[in-house]
């Protein structure tokens, strides 16, 4: 006999109870924020947005929502659905900058997007991917760098930071962009990583421990989030890797000393 799972009877009995009242992007974005981005808390997520698309038709607040709804499911599935889930998102994504052709999430999630699919089909060597993915999140800097907490400057470091030389990559480009993340995102723990591995690449040792002791100072803040333990896992395997070249020139100072 076929069940409905408990989470879908609570979400079609808070269907019913809401009746034909409309579905505002406030409830949107509570039901996205809520149960740490879930796979069955995002799949109602995409309910409740396809449910006001009906309601009161396509707009670019629900379009670039929807986009991002399809690019947190994307990382919670399995390769070919993944897949599927980032083709959504640059639709979706492609919808809203239609709608506002200065629609900073439009632009930040269809980059985010375009490079996720593009790493999963292995073409960062094209540099007819890479082009308009720096495209997007430099339009996404220009209309409003603060989305999503400084996103699109933390894309474009991390993008900076992950691509060879002769594909555009750049360190230092990488450092700048993470750095202007961090301001707009001071409490975000993503800048604050991504910055400390652009550092420690850099070879500014003491920036990057410095940065991941400020990382763990909000951590040790936020109330023990459920991501945290991986963010102190993560910050301790950095530390491993930057520890030994601080020791090292330490003792290159003392000899120069000596």
């Amino acid at each position: 006999m076929f069940r409905v799972p408990l989470l879908s009877l609570i979400f079609m009995f808070t269907l019913s109870a809401r009746g034909t009242a409309p579905v505002s992007v406030q409830d949107i974005d509570r039901q996205y924020e809520s149960i740490q981005n879930t796979r069955e808390n995002l799949l109602q997520t995409e309910s409740m947005i396809l449910e006001a698309l009906e309601q009161s038709g396509v707009s670019e607040p629900l379009a670039w929502r929807l986009a991002r709804t399809y690019f947190s499911l994307a990382k919670r599935s399995a390769e070919e659905a993944g897949k599927e889930y980032y083709r959504h998102c640059i639709a979706r994504a492609d919808q809203a900058i239609q709608l506002n052709n200065q629609s900073a999430w439009g632009f930040y999630y269809r980059g985010l997007c375009r490079g996720k699919l593009g790493e999963m089909q292995g073409i960062w060597s094209s540099l007819s991917m890479i082009k308009p993915l720096k495209q997007d999140l430099k339009k996404a800097v220009k209309f409003d760098a603060s989305v999503s907490k400084g996103g699109p400057h933390r894309a474009l470091g991390k993008l900076y930071l992950e691509l060879p030389g002769l594909l555009g990559g750049s360190v230092d480009k990488s450092v700048d962009h993470l750095k202007r993340a961090v301001v707009l995102g001071p409490r975000f723990a993503d800048n604050y990583l991504f910055l400390a591995e652009a550092l420690y690449e850099q070879g500014n040792y003491r920036a990057a421990k410095m940065t991941l002791v400020d990382l763990l100072k909000i951590i040790e803040e936020s109330n023990d989030t459920p991501s945290a333990q991986q963010i102190r896992q993560d910050v301790r395997t950095l530390m491993e890797k930057i520890d030994p070249w601080i020791e090292s020139q330490t003792s290159h100072a003392q000899r120069d000393k000596n």
